[in-house]
């Protein structure tokens, strides 16, 4: 006979199905028991029986028997028979309790829907719960206000040291968050460290144990631990304990417990669950599809209805079937429109095929071609074309002349010439220049106009006749080109004959951070946060934070005697107290190695808004960058307003500062 336990369930009528997931009560001896079950009043409740086997599966409900619950008398009731279980909520009112029964050292109860009374351990009933846990359990200061709970671990044998806090009615498969903050001492011996749910009967047997621990916590700063635990089959309560397992030696302090039920139906398929941590939906073949919790891995997917159409994935990568951005898109922190700004093509064209004729020594003007530039930018400006002569001899002389804003005439600036060998009666003819726009150069900012002019030189034969032309499959045109960005111009001089300086070159390198750290009130050092670099004002513990980073290596060989043409910061903002971003004030540093105690240049300042969440961004710093003695970047908002405060990922994270340098040397 395959049997593990029998569930009793008490119905309000004879034709009420009981639900096998909640049974009011459970035998869990095969060879038969009985149970006690309380009711809220007297009027008549059918009973019925449900066997279990031992792969958890319900058999078919017993036929229902009409019962009545009997009333109590004096004698039914030993001491401390009644449990806080026991009692249903509004059973006991005013007219109940004699005046002055019961006093406030007497209430324990949970706060909000956390079941451990007095989780911070300040109030009188946490003073009796360590009374009674023995001289190894007292009081210390707790995590930065308030109590803790401290337990010297001092034994001669490896002890379990367990506290009970509460003990709380549960059922079977329902889910429990637990969560506690510890700090332990360095020479702590511990096989581990945690707070935990006792599983048991209504009898008091043991069933097992739900655990949220640490093995190995690190000495002399407070961690957080925590967990979701489950309760077996048959379970009617659960005892709420902290403990240090296997102990020999140091001590602990433990501090705001928590314990709270996960609402939702547990038995599988699709289903939702929501606990103090967060929500969690599950699809129908119980697979967690949506995930937006606290402390632990979030993910999202997204059906439509039938199948999965897209999804965020705890990594941080996301696949959608379309995607539209009415904003800006970085890739690695680059702006897009940045990182891939480079030749945009052809900007101006025009093709020719009417022929114009000069005569030896005069110049003629042949094609107009206008573009608007752009500071900056580089241009190729492209003539190609026919070019037809009455005699041979001489060489045709090809200009390109500006008039900027005005008309170009003949006379205007010149900015290229080309000169080719009339040497046959027809030949090609192609003029080339390329500029970068500057405001004095060649090419400047806005409109320019420019001009192709043509004439022959004076080694023409006398009454030569030159013609620009263009025909059907060998049309002339003139083309303008945005080729890039500004490309610096490094050659040098050199004959080829003798021993020259090597010419300077435009290198750009990027030098991850060696160092990072926080430090509260602007001041020392704040090793709680480790290298993660924390800026602003959260609360009076800390103060107002800046954080500092800094780059080693060969940065400061690599600038000596460079010429600086851009600096860029990378930082990756991985919290903003408004979850619609924040500000980040960055400064200079010229320290060469972690210090103590804050300081920055404050001579300038980059000032950097609507920087979301979860994001890096490359930040152009070149303004207030010195490269004689700057040596990192510091975050320093100097404001208690809350937009400033943002922590930033530092050494040893997944994205640490990064300093991109670009110069010529």
């Amino acid at each position: 006979m395959d049997l593990s336990r029998v569930q009793v369930h008490v119905l309000t009528s004879a034709g009420m199905q009981p639900n096998a997931r909640w049974p009011s009560a459970t035998i869990e001896a095969a060879s038969g028991a009985s149970v006690t079950i309380a009711v809220n009043n007297y009027a008549p409740v059918w009973v019925r029986l449900v066997a279990v086997n031992s792969s958890g599966l319900p058999g078919l409900p017993s036929e229902a028997v009409r019962a009545t619950a009997r009333r109590a008398v004096s004698g039914d009731l030993a001491n401390s028979a009644i449990q806080q279980g026991h009692i249903a909520a509004g059973a006991i009112a005013t007219p109940h309790l004699a005046v002055g029964a019961v006093t406030p050292d007497q209430i324990a109860v949970g706060q909000g829907t956390n079941l451990i009374p007095d989780p911070g351990f300040e109030g009188v009933a946490s003073a009796n719960t360590v009374a009674a846990g023995g001289t190894a359990w007292s009081f210390a200061p707790g995590n930065r206000t308030g109590v803790g709970i401290h337990l010297d671990c001092t034994a001669d044998t490896a002890t379990h040291w367990t506290l009970p806090l509460a003990t709380v009615p549960v059922l079977a498969a329902s889910q429990l968050f637990l969560g506690i903050d510890m700090l332990v001492s360095d020479g702590l011996k511990a096989q581990g460290v945690k707070i935990l749910a006792r599983w048991e009967t209504s009898t008091g047997e043991v069933l097992g144990y739900g655990v949220a621990e640490t093995a190995s916590p690190e000495p002399g700063l407070w961690h957080r631990i925590t967990g979701q635990v489950s309760a077996p089959q048959g379970t009617t309560r659960a005892v709420l304990c902290l403990e240090a397992s296997d102990a020999t030696a140091g001590w602990v302090v433990f501090d705001n417990a928590q314990a709270h039920t996960i609402f939702g139906d547990v038995t599988g398929g699709a289903r939702a669950e929501l606990g103090p941590q967060g929500l969690r939906l599950y699809d129908e073949d119980g697979e967690e599809v949506v995930s937006l919790v606290s402390g632990q891995a979030n993910y999202l997917t997204l059906r439509d209805g039938t199948a999965r159409v897209a999804a965020i994935g705890s990594t941080g990568d996301a696949s959608f079937q379309n995607l539209n951005v009415a904003g800006r898109v970085t890739i690695g922190g680059d702006d897009l429109a940045d990182l891939y700004d480079g030749p945009r093509g052809l900007i101006a064209l025009d093709w020719m095929a009417t022929p114009v004729k000069t005569t030896t020594g005069t110049e003629m003007g042949y094609v107009e071609l206008a573009f608007d530039a752009e500071d900056g930018r580089m241009y190729r400006v492209v003539y190609e074309g026919t070019a037809e002569c009455s005699a041979t001899g001489g060489s045709l002389v090809l200009r390109l002349r500006t008039g900027y804003t005005a008309a170009p005439l003949i006379s205007s600036t010149q900015l290229q010439e080309v000169r080719h060998p009339l040497a046959a009666s027809r030949r090609s003819a192609r003029l080339e220049f390329v500029a970068s726009c500057t405001p004095s150069g060649l090419i400047r900012p806005g409109r320019n106009r420019l001009l192709v002019t043509f004439t022959s030189d004076s080694g023409a034969p006398s009454g030569q006749h030159v013609t620009l032309t263009g025909a059907k499959g060998r049309l002339g045109h003139m083309t303008v080109e945005d080729i890039g960005e500004r490309v610096p111009e490094t050659g040098v001089f050199n004959t080829g004959g003798a021993a020259v300086p090597d010419p300077p070159v435009k290198v750009t390198r990027t030098y991850k951070a060696a160092w990072s750290g926080s430090y509260a009130n602007r001041s020392g050092y704040n090793a709680y946060y480790k290298n993660e670099m924390v800026s602003g004002y959260y609360s009076a513990n800390n103060g107002t934070q800046a954080a500092l980073a800094g780059f080693g290596g060969s940065l400061a060989a690599d600038l000596a005697g460079a010429k600086l043409l851009k600096v860029e910061v990378y930082l990756y903002a991985s919290h903003w107290f408004y979850a619609s971003g924040g500000t980040a004030i960055i400064k200079t540093h010229g320290h060469g190695s972690r210090p103590s105690k804050f300081s920055a240049d404050q001579s300038g300042s980059k000032t950097v808004t609507g920087w979301a969440r979860a994001s890096g961004r490359w930040v152009d710093i070149t303004s207030i960058f010195d490269s004689a003695k700057c040596r990192g970047i510091a975050i320093d908002p100097k404001t208690t307003d809350k937009t400033a405060y943002g922590k930033f990922d530092g050494v040893g994270s997944a994205h640490p500062p990064q300093l991109r340098v670009t110069f010529i040397k």
